[in-house]
């Protein structure tokens, strides 16, 4: 059966941090991007065992059941699924940007969409991370367009989505998409907060503009 520590090259009592160091450096160094395309299958074919030995590796209980299994010498059917593989990756990047692990969560959840572009959990909460980082917006509501795109009916991942355009000041696509949360849930607050916020501020612009032109007439 296939050894994932030597396909990470770690010893089989290898700590966390360790799987995920050897996991980190891998992955980079077998990036498919990196290789020209007469290499770029085999180095794909790499990519996704290293990727689905971590997957296997970091979760105690899949751990714990491998090397069970490697200790009597089952055979394990591996199948490089990269839905199931960005689907792992995609709820490890989830809940690395719920504890704070901002970079974590970015390179995670980039390695799910790499997989599986069309995983709008990953394009969420890749879009969710990147908010939190400096210079980084524009990506963001790219990745958080995409997910929205792919799960229309997700209502909590559209008002979010709304939030973020409107602190980006994109105030018609956050009005939109605030009403068509509405339109489902009435009762919504979150999505009831951005538009009174968006009518305040057409309200204050409203007056300032009415005060400028008085004083223009006066003059």
């Amino acid at each position: 059966m296939i050894n994932y520590y030597e396909v990470l090259g770690v010893e089989r009592d290898a700590s966390d941090d360790e799987i995920r160091s050897a996991f980190r450096k891998l992955i980079y160094k077998y990036h498919p991007d990196r290789f020209p395309p007469d290499k770029r299958a085999k180095a794909e074919e790499r990519f996704q065992s290293i990727t689905e030995a971590f997957n296997v590796l970091s979760r105690p209980a899949s751990r714990e059941a491998y090397d069970r299994e490697l200790s009597l010498g089952t055979k394990r059917e591996v199948k490089h699924d990269p839905r199931e593989i960005a689907r792992r990756l995609s709820v490890k990047g989830a809940q690395a940007f719920k504890d704070g692990s901002l970079l974590e969560a970015k390179e995670l959840l980039e390695l799910a969409i790499n997989h599986d572009g069309d995983n709008a959990r990953a394009q969420y909460f890749l879009g969710m991370t990147l908010l939190q980082m400096k210079g980084r917006e524009k990506s963001a509501l790219r990745h958080l367009e995409r997910a929205i795109q792919l799960e229309s009916d997700n209502l909590a991942m559209k008002v979010e989505a709304a939030r973020a355009f409107f602190k980006a000041g994109m105030s018609l696509r956050a009005s939109r998409l605030a009403n068509e949360v509405l339109l489902v849930d009435p009762t919504n607050a979150r999505a009831l907060a951005i538009i009174s916020r968006l009518e305040s501020d057409d309200t204050t612009k409203g007056a300032s503009d009415g005060l400028l032109g008085r004083l223009k007439r006066r003059t």
